[in-house]
């Protein structure tokens, strides 16, 4: 298996610096969904195409005259691409893209991270707060349209009371997010039920069921606490994948135990995510300094040499196929997104 890995010449002539994106399959066609550092804008970009497009958004909030998208997450609802996003002055809102419309928001407290949770045939938005609990939102739901007022409605009938588009909100005030990107909390499936994992409130790190409200495994504190999370199969088995300052670790749900701690490259982890190429298990990890390290969990090494590009904190990692090429998606900090080859 060769471990070459490096930058792909043809970069995506992003003309912004992305701070935050998400992918989504639109029509069977990848779509990157960004935010770009600008007000009241997102933008997507077509891989297959080559094409940014820029869409404006309304304001969420009539005193809060203006968007901060540091954190963005995608879903598709009914063939549309309906984002979610915030910042640290802005809560959280979505919005169907086309159209720039407010869907559903949040009017008070930041948005810490935003990333799309997938639960089989659901997908739901996990929203971050920093130290202040988590939230799913479902995308599909949005405020009803106004009503146009008949002037010859009769009063004294009473309409019965429509259920707030906001029932469907799940809050989990005993997980905590302590970092500002995508994996600050992960979500899926184990065994078949729906989990999200993240740092507890009063410490460790828990995987809460979300229907049964309860915590399904507790992880004690180590000696570099993890700020982010993935979840990823090894050996047949779903893991919690967790990095923090210069360590990656894997966690086992059923025992609650930690393995060894990988040593990362680079300066301290700033994002992470994780999956399967060609059946394999792996995990990319981010550092503050721009630095991309690609790991083989099933192996417990790192794939080929560290991948430098960037020049500032990587914010935002994705895996994903284009040309059925596994290829790497990386965002940072006063840069613009780039592409790498998957260490094969």
């Amino acid at each position: 298996m060769s471990v070459h890995s490096s930058l792909l010449s043809s970069q995506p002539p992003s003309p912004y610096h992305i701070i935050d994106f998400d992918l989504v399959t639109l029509n069977g066609r990848l779509i990157l969904v960004g935010s770009p550092d600008r007000d009241r804008l997102a933008c997507t970009w077509d891989p297959a195409s080559h094409r940014w497009t820029q869409y404006e958004l309304d304001i969420p909030d009539e005193e809060f005259p203006y968007t901060e998208l540091t954190s963005i997450g995608a879903a598709v609802v009914d063939g549309r691409i309906v984002i979610g996003g915030g910042g640290d002055h802005q809560g959280f809102a979505m919005w169907d893209l086309e159209t720039g419309k407010v869907r559903l928001s949040a009017q008070e407290g930041g948005t810490s991270s935003v990333v799309r949770a997938d639960f089989g045939d659901r997908s739901r938005l996990l929203v971050g707060f920093s130290g202040t609990g988590v939230e799913l939102w479902d995308p599909s739901v949005a405020e009803p349209e106004d009503d146009l007022e008949d002037e010859d409605e009769d009063d004294s009938v009473t309409e019965p009371e429509r259920p707030s588009p906001y029932d469907s909100l799940v809050n989990i005030a005993e997980l905590a997010c302590k970092s500002r990107a995508s994996s600050a909390a992960a979500a899926g499936l184990l065994a078949g039920r729906p989990v999200v994992v993240a740092g507890g409130r009063d410490g460790g790190v828990l995987v809460w069921d979300i229907e049964e409200e309860r915590h399904l495994a507790k992880f004690d504190d180590l000696d570099e606490t993890p700020t982010e999370f993935a979840l990823a199969p090894v050996d047949g088995r779903k893991r919690v994948v967790a990095a923090g300052g210069q360590s990656l670790v894997l966690g086992d749900p059923e025992s609650n135990e930690w393995g060894e701690p990988l040593t990362v490259p680079g300066d301290e982890i700033s994002c992470l995510t994780a999956g399967t190429v060609h059946g394999r298990p792996f995990a990319v990890t981010g550092a503050r300094d721009g630095t991309i390290c690609v790991w083989d969990l099933a192996e417990q090494r790192l794939l080929g040499q560290s991948l430098r590009g960037h020049s500032s904190e990587v914010f935002g990692l994705r895996v994903a196929d284009l040309d059925s090429r596994p290829m790497i998606i990386s965002s940072a900090h006063c840069d613009s997104v780039r592409l790498w080859e998957f260490p094969l």
